[in-house]
């Protein structure tokens, strides 16, 4: 049973931090398919744990898997942000992305989420930050 303390902590910060989020507008075209980008940066450079929708799960239940969520594990910094494209149909329902690191200095944290190349949603935070299109 120890293996199981991280996917439930995992899953437990996810929802913490999507409940802190800010709401965001919709996209004008509620009709798929639409293009989705998603953009993290910070203001020191660090490793950062990304979590992000790829594509429109078929439900709730399988939204956490990480064949639809999956981890980057990736370099980010002032002038190299982290950036990731997708196709959704029904990104009001599914895009989301996540971020944590940590520093001896506040990282700042921010991220955004584009839908058809128009920003919906953009958040700033400092150790972690998390945007959706609507509450998890």
């Amino acid at each position: 049973m120890t293996g199981m303390r991280y996917p439930t902590a995992l899953c437990t910060t996810v929802f913490l931090l999507a409940m802190a989020s800010p709401m965001a507008q919709a996209p004008a075209d509620p009709t798929g398919p639409h293009q989705v980008t998603y953009t993290v940066t910070t203001t020191s450079d660090l490793t950062a744990n990304i979590y992000y929708v790829t594509s429109d799960p078929p439900g709730q239940a399988s939204a956490n898997d990480p064949q639809y969520m999956p981890l980057a594990r990736t370099g980010v910094g002032p002038g190299a942000p982290w950036v990731f494209q997708t196709t959704m149909n029904d990104p009001t329902q599914w895009a989301f992305v996540s971020a944590s690191g940590g520093l001896r200095v506040n990282p700042e944290f921010r991220c955004e989420i584009a839908v058809d190349g128009q920003v919906l949603v953009s958040t700033q935070g400092g150790s972690g930050v998390q945007c959706a299109l609507r509450p998890w």
